[in-house]
């Protein structure tokens, strides 16, 4: 990875960057800032790439990662990622990229092999373990297509420290358009523009239909949304407010 190479991917000259190289057939990892960041050191081992940045008086440890296929593996990689975690503790944490597993079978669609369950509720242990967030989603539903575009996977996330997304406002995670990758891109956004409830006429007439509440109680229940309590709460919400529609 050369100079030339690394800044063809950012806006302009004045970028810095970190890199860990291919091994095999695991891609290499690359992380980009603007130099207006003081980056303190980097990290890097097989499959994650990490820095510590100063921004703003603050520090916070942001790590890249690509997780292999094979479930001893991950386990592995997910044990390292919770050791530094652990270790580190002068700053905010933040880790993105293709963690190449699911929280639920529901993100998923289109393998031919079976669902390993095992591996669904590992990974849904580690974020629970690493306290970080694991902010809501919009945009598109999967961020892994398949060529043929019969296999699809939510594979790729960003989780942060809960103070990250208190000190940034974040309000969530945006799944962007596929370029010539098979991944799609993942911003996180703060813009409330993107993310706000938007209004919708309530007929008060509904509440003179006796199935109405029970309606309501059981659409409700059936909604399974994670996150901050203030999160959970704005998109059972807004998905209460698409069934009503409906």
């Amino acid at each position: 990875m050369d100079d030339n190479l690394a800044k063809s991917f950012w806006y302009s000259p004045e970028v810095g960057f970190s890199y860990f190289y291919s091994l095999g057939r695991s891609r290499g990892l690359l992380i980009l800032w603007n130099d207006k960041v003081e980056v303190v050191n980097s990290f890097t081992g097989e499959g994650y790439l990490g820095i510590k940045a100063c921004w703003k008086n603050k520090f916070y440890y942001v790590v890249n990662v690509y997780l292999p296929c094979m479930l001893n593996k991950k386990i592995a990689l997910w044990k390292k990622l919770l050791e530094l975690k652990e270790t580190f503790k002068d700053g905010e944490w933040i880790m993105g990229g293709d963690f190449n597993a699911i929280k639920n079978i529901r993100k998923r669609k289109g393998r031919a092999v079976s669902m390993n369950n095992k591996e669904v509720e590992l990974f849904a242990k580690f974020i629970d373990k690493s306290a970080l967030v694991d902010i809501p989603c919009k945009g598109k539903k999967f961020s892994w297509y398949r060529g043929d575009g019969k296999s699809m996977s939510r594979i790729d996330r960003f989780i942060l420290s809960n103070e990250v997304v208190t000190r940034w406002e974040v309000m969530g995670q945006l799944i962007g358009d596929r370029d010539i990758s098979d991944h799609y891109p993942i911003w996180i956004l703060k813009d409330q523009r993107n993310w706000g409830p938007k209004p919708f006429k309530f007929n008060n007439e509904w509440f003179s239909l006796d199935s109405f509440i029970p309606f309501v109680e059981n659409e409700w229940k059936s909604l399974k949304v994670e996150g901050r309590g203030d999160y959970v709460l704005k998109e059972k919400l807004r998905l209460l407010k698409d069934k009503l529609r409906s």
